[in-house]
This record gives C-alpha cells, structure tokens and sequence, in this order.
C-alpha cells in the first residue's frame, strides 16, 4: 500500500490512499469486498473515518450494498463528516453553514429517507464546496465540458448544470463510457464513496485525475 502525506490549507494532515497493493489470501467476503471497482475510494473515506455511521458504515458494507442506492440521510451524515474534517468544525457553533450543508444534501421536499439523484449530489456538493472556499462560484458563461455528454440538458431543465460544469472542470466528476451523465439515476454508494473522496482531495489541493461518477471498469 502507497500512502500520499499532504497538507491542506488548514495545515491539518490528510493522508490519501493512492494505490493498494494487491492481497493474494483473504477471506472470501473479503476478497469479493476488495475485487470492487469503487474499494480504494471507499478504503480511503473509512480510513479518514467517514461513513462508519448510521451503521453497520461504510466498513461492513458488502459488495451488493455498494451497489444500492444511498439515501439522502446517509449522504448528509457522510457529508457533515467530511466538512468536519475539512475545517475541523464544531456544528453547534456553526449554524449558518449547518443548515446549508443539511439543504444541499437532502432535496427539498422529499425528505431525508427519498430517493437521492446523482443530479442533486453533485450540485449540492458543488455549493458546499463553494461555501468554504475551494470550488469557485459559477457564472452564466459558455458551458465547455457539458456539451459533451448526450444528456446534458436534463441537468438544465433542474438548473443544475452551472454546478455540474464547475465539478467536471474540477476533476471531480465524470461521466459514463457511453457518453451520459445520467442525473436522474438514484447515487449509489459506491458512487457516493468516489464523489466525496474527490471533493476531499480537491479541498486538499491536490491536482486529481477522478474516477468517473459511475464508471465500472470492464471485467
């Protein structure tokens, strides 16, 4: 395992995983746990300790749950997570960024316990990013990245895609082999798990290549 030391603008210390070695003898479970395309991601969120709540957490989740949708109550809880890690916050002392964090997380209307789009937690994410200070806002200019996915527009019609445009020119999303975004598709966790791990090293300052939202590797 080759572990990378930076130091974000906080001077606090985070430690990414870049590359995990391969284990030849392993229990099934596992094995199978590891042979997931999204297991270095959500290695690196347990191992910085987000996602161990509501339980069994991030760290017990098999193969097939990395695959089912995540709810919008579980997003928010791994969000807050990790923008506590990132400014070291205390949230009963921060009620402004609080209530905005809790917005952006859980669709307006819905509820915590709905359906939550790739759509929405990624223009959400992009807002609180925007809020502390390392993905800047977005203007009305020409969309570059948009364009090139087939779908697009269905972003436009929720007026999400000034978000979308600013997290692909960041590096922390892409789209689908088959040239989609697919908005309206409900976030898996194991999506959820790459999403944040980029969000994470954007706010660290690091220069990433992201693993495509949703990309699954061919066997």
């Amino acid at each position: 395992m080759i572990t990378m030391i930076v130091e974000n603008k906080l001077g606090r210390v985070v430690s990414i995983i870049c590359v995990l070695a391969a284990i030849t003898i392993l229990a099934p479970s596992v094995v199978a746990k590891e042979q997931h395309w999204a297991f270095g991601s959500v290695k690196a969120l347990v191992d910085l300790g987000i996602g161990a709540e509501p339980e069994p957490g991030l760290a017990d989740i098999a193969t097939a749950r990395l695959d089912e949708a995540i709810s919008p109550l579980e997003w928010q809880i791994w969000v807050r997570q990790a923008v506590a890690l990132e400014i070291g916050m205390d949230w009963a002392k921060d009620e402004y960024l609080s209530f905005w964090v809790d917005a952006y997380t859980v669709p307006e209307h819905e509820g915590p316990r709905s359906v939550l789009t790739r759509g929405y937690a990624v223009g959400g994410l992009m807002k609180i990013g925007n809020l502390l200070g390392f993905i800047p806002g977005g203007g009305q200019g020409p969309l570059v990245h948009l364009p090139r996915f087939s779908d697009w527009q269905k972003l436009e019609a929720k007026g999400l895609e000034a978000p979308w445009e600013l997290m692909l020119a960041a590096g922390v999303v892409n789209g689908y082999p088959d040239g989609t975004l697919r908005p309206e598709a409900p976030l898996t966790r194991a999506e959820a798990a790459c999403l944040l791990k980029a969000w994470l090293e954007v706010s660290a300052g690091l220069i990433i290549s992201a693993q495509p939202l949703g990309f699954v590797p061919a066997a």
